[in-house]
């Protein structure tokens, strides 16, 4: 109090009229009650609202593909068949095998869904491609398997690896009536076939 006493009323005057007349600031209206596009001032101050450059992807599980193998097989008639498929970066997924003709499912991995015996299914493992081959076998094949065959993987969307059999009876060939054409029947059983 003494302090307000020695200083001149004139200036305690001003000190009173400035303490009473302090007006806070008041933002101006905007046309909009929602931020514009170039608002940056009213963004919110989280963090995770910022826009972050990785300069080094984050690396995802790799999805299974399918390497290049031969995709037109031939057998003859009473021959085994195998149709080749080689997967790649396979992990948690299933192989499955289907004839395109009739969309029949053959096999599921290692299982053969078919009532026919003479399918099946052979893996074998390419570490050195970090792949496996999934190899559908027909054993005794006949005119009836020629056809398109689907190797198909379950990702999301499903891929597929089309592989077409041929199957050839060679009695049946252009050349069965020629006079110099033989057909040689298999050795047999004892293993020794008469020449004389």
């Amino acid at each position: 109090m003494k302090m307000l006493a020695s200083l001149p009323i004139s200036l305690l005057l001003l000190l009173m009229l400035l303490n009473t007349s302090m007006v806070e600031a008041k933002p101006k209206a905007k046309g909009s009650p929602d931020p514009g596009p170039w608002d940056w001032q009213n963004e919110q101050n989280d963090p995770s609202s910022y826009a972050v450059f990785n300069p080094y992807p984050v690396s995802k599980p790799e999805q299974p593909e399918f390497m290049k193998i031969n995709r037109n097989i031939s057998a003859v008639v009473g021959e085994t068949a195998f149709l080749p498929c080689r997967v790649k970066n396979l992990d948690e997924y299933t192989v499955s095998w289907i004839r395109a003709d009739d969309v029949t499912v053959l096999s599921v991995g290692h299982l053969a869904f078919s009532s026919d015996a003479r399918i099946s299914v052979v893996q074998v493992s390419r570490p050195r491609l970090s792949a496996s081959d999934w190899n559908l076998s027909i054993e005794n094949a006949s005119l009836v398997d020629d056809g398109m065959y689907e190797c198909q993987v379950n990702t999301n969307p499903k891929i597929n690896y089309k592989v077409h059999l041929k199957v050839t009876d060679p009695s049946k060939a252009a050349q069965a009536d020629s006079p110099y054409y033989d057909v040689v029947e298999r050795a047999p059983a004892s293993g020794f076939e008469q020449t004389h």
